[in-house]
């Protein structure tokens, strides 16, 4: 027999073990594999769900980044859709509604109040995103602090973003209410630029990233002037959510030598939040996802190249998934396996593990089912010659108890006959049959 003849053959045999096996314990079967398939689902190994992410308006720096995730996301097997909104609080509504299906978003977290802090979990935060106050050149005399801006007609976002109510912050702290002041007026994002841009609001207040496209076209414009913020170093001691930022002379454009002159600038970072039900391998890949964004960005501005994504604002409560990545890194193997297979294991390691823990040592014991199943049946039979010795020694027989006795060695010899004999086992069946013969010639010698 040809070497690749026996291994198939050994095989073969193995299978039939199992399968004899399986029937004869099928109770304990279904019960193991009701019980493995109980854990898979408690630990939910494999997202069932894509992700939808609530942004801006559409063009919106944030709108930009959900649409730069879908590639990364589709990578890894993850579908992702991005909803346009008008900012801050529609996304925390959209992710708090229990019958919504929007799991992910960008805030501002300090927009949020306590109880809406709770209801999240951030991922950390993406950028600084500064508050971004144009006024016209014609003002520029007339205004020299937060307070003169107050004097003017002033064009501010939605009332249900972010940038609203930080203005309406940005403004209390200085003694302002802009709700009781008519100077300042709320519209949607369209309405808002298009009122400063045309001329019917002096002031725009505005809360973007650097790649914001209204921030480009405004601050190019030889019309409008950015606002430097006095003492913004005072606002981050006073907030923990505001961070002061600069833009260095001539950064913008060198040749033209813009700005002038070191503009202070306030700025928050924007957080990543998601639900809390959210599949942890769903959470773990937007947060892979946006790192490699900032990553490939070849426009960063404010912040460094590997300081984002990172737990900046603690206003909202880090996802558990975030803290272990951020500790840890992501787990191992993600840039060699498929991603289902990284979560897999990532989710299931201990459950492999203790599996392993259990058939090792068994395996070291050199455990074959399909010997240990011919060992019992062969066992049983010489119990049965066993105990058939027992009864004829020191005893003389009669013919027709040596008649019967005779037909019970047929018996069990058809028995164990018709049981197959695995390979590798065939010295002992016949060890079996040298046993069965000796006993008869003792049975008919008594």
């Amino acid at each position: 027999m040809k070497t690749f003849d026996y291994l198939g053959l050994v095989l073969k045999h193995e299978l039939i073990a199992i399968k004899e096996s399986l029937v004869e314990l099928r109770i304990s079967a279904i019960v193991i594999l009701l019980l493995v398939g109980g854990i898979i689902i408690y630990l939910k190994p494999f997202p069932f769900s894509g992700i939808t992410i609530a942004t801006s308006y559409q063009g919106g720096d944030w709108y930009q980044f959900g649409e730069a995730a879908i590639v990364p996301l589709k990578e890894r097997g993850i579908h992702v859709d991005v909803v346009t909104t008008n900012g801050t609080i529609e996304n925390v509504e959209a992710l708090t509604d229990p019958k919504g299906n929007v799991n992910a978003g960008f805030v501002y977290a300090a927009a949020l109040s306590e109880s809406q802090h709770k209801e999240l979990y951030s991922l950390g935060s993406v950028s600084y995103d500064p508050v971004w106050i144009f006024y016209r050149n014609g003002l520029a005399s007339k205004i020299t602090s937060i307070q003169d801006l107050a004097k003017f007609r002033v064009a501010l976002a939605p009332k249900k973003s972010g940038s609203y109510i930080l203005a309406k912050k940005l403004f209390e702290v200085n003694g302002i209410n802009i709700e009781a002041n008519p100077n300042f007026v709320s519209s949607s994002w369209e309405d808002s630029r298009a009122n400063f841009l045309s001329g019917k609001a002096d002031v725009y207040i505005f809360i973007a990233t650097m790649l914001d496209p209204l921030v480009e076209e405004l601050i190019q414009s030889r019309d409008m002037t950015l606002f430097s913020m006095p003492n913004a170093l005072a606002y981050q001691k006073k907030f923990n959510y505001l961070d002061a930022v600069t833009i260095p002379a001539g950064s913008i454009d060198i040749e033209k030598k813009l700005p002038a002159q070191d503009i202070s600038l306030i700025a928050t970072t924007t957080t990543l939040a998601v639900r809390k039900d959210l599949h942890p391998a769903l959470q773990l890949a937007l947060l892979m996802s946006s790192k490699q964004i900032i990553q490939d960005s070849s426009r960063l501005f404010f912040s460094k190249r590997n300081e984002f994504p990172a737990y900046v604002d603690p206003s909202i409560p880090i996802s558990p998934m975030a803290r272990n990545y951020y500790n840890y890194g992501p787990p191992k193997g993600t840039e060699y396996l498929p991603y289902w297979l990284v979560v897999f294991i990532d989710r299931f390691w201990f459950v492999v593990l203790a599996a392993f823990a259990i058939i090792y040592p068994l395996s070291k014991l050199n455990f074959h089912l399909r010997r240990f199943r011919f060992i019992i049946r062969e066992r049983t039979h010489y119990a049965m010659l066993l105990k058939m010795e027992q009864e004829i020694t020191g005893k003389q027989l009669s013919s027709e108890e040596k008649e019967k006795l005779l037909k019970k060695l047929d018996t069990i010899n058809k028995q164990a006959i018709l049981h197959f004999v695995p390979v590798g086992e065939e010295p002992d069946y016949f060890l079996f049959v040298n046993a069965l013969q000796l006993l008869r010639n003792k049975i008919e010698r008594a």
